[in-house]
């Protein structure tokens, strides 16, 4: 990869840009890279854009203090991960202790693990948490996620505080813990490949959720331009002289839904609207061709040509 690296660098300079991202394991890898090629100064960090992971599993202890020591926002990492599932939760979830042992006694390099010492997990979520939860005729609703698709970023007050890291960290490992992976384990549905487990994993079930986010976004942004074209047009109408009756007027609020019964998740989950926004910042930072695979499959492209040929 060093070569192509630097034969970019070579031939675009200082408009070079480079997007990693990747599915589980592909994401931990796209992640280290990315940081592999900073801490060795190999590439300039203006050149780095944000990595997107998708169901990867952490990978350093360190967490959102390592990507301050380098002098990084929390939103050069954005981990994406389906509601229920157990590949990143499997890395970041608390350990009870006789598990902790048990891999103790198996790898003596778990003995003098800080992250399993100290915080009774392998390794610390890192960057900004999103939550992608599919239909629910997919896979069942999240208990501390409302009902129906959506992407959920944990967030917190714009002025970052100590208290507000705290309260971000508690909310990951709330839900990085409900379902526990040991329960997910213990569900005989959950294995094989019709199983919960795979489901709930595959990338698959990552492309076909986030097209579900996406086209929902855009029938609501359709309905409220739609009414505001019939708010607009109304009082020309009357003036007129139309007289047409008496308009039934719906007003669409981006509403921010707040789960009750769990303190950790109150106000700090954006959704609706909001998460379109972070789509449309996705495509706007030089990186459209990573939502071209997702947006326009070639199968569908051959069906369109086939179609178009046809009609010729």
């Amino acid at each position: 990869m060093s070569p192509e690296i630097h034969a970019h660098l070579t031939s675009k300079g200082s408009n070079a840009t480079f997007r990693f991202t990747g599915h589980s394991l592909g994401g931990s890898l796209a992640l280290l890279v990315n940081l592999m090629l900073l801490i060795r100064k190999e590439v300039p960090v203006t050149s780095l854009l944000p990595v997107i992971t998708f169901g990867a599993p952490s990978i350093m202890c360190g967490g959102d203090s390592f990507l301050e020591k380098l002098g990084l926002p929390r939103n050069h990492v954005q981990a994406i991960t389906m509601h229920r599932d157990i590949v990143p939760r499997a890395f970041s979830c608390n350990y009870p202790k006789h598990v902790a042992e048990l891999l103790k006694a198996v790898n003596s390099n778990f003995r003098n693990h800080p992250c399993l010492n100290n915080q009774k997990l392998l390794y610390a979520p890192m960057g900004e948490f999103l939550i992608l939860q599919p239909d629910e005729n997919f896979s069942p609703s999240h208990d501390l996620l409302p009902s129906g698709s959506g992407l959920y970023l944990l967030c917190g007050p714009s002025s970052e505080s100590n208290d507000t890291d705290a309260q971000l960290r508690a909310a990951q490992l709330v839900f990085l813990n409900s379902p526990h992976p040991l329960e997910i384990l213990s569900d005989r549905s959950a294995y094989g490949s019709g199983g919960t487990i795979m489901r709930d994993h595959d990338m698959n079930s990552y492309l076909k959720s986030v097209r579900t986010v996406i086209r929902q976004e855009l029938n609501q942004i359709r309905k409220a331009s739609r009414e505001q074209r019939r708010k607009a047009w109304w009082p020309l109408a009357r003036s007129s002289g139309s007289g047409a009756g008496d308009v039934v007027r719906r007003s669409f609020v981006s509403s921010v839904n707040v789960i009750h019964d769990q303190p950790p998740f109150s106000g700090i989950i954006q959704t609706g609207i909001e998460s379109l926004k972070w789509f449309g910042r996705l495509v706007r930072s030089n990186h459209m061709h990573l939502f071209v695979v997702f947006l326009f499959p070639a199968r569908l492209l051959l069906l369109e040509a086939y179609s178009f040929i046809s009609l010729r």
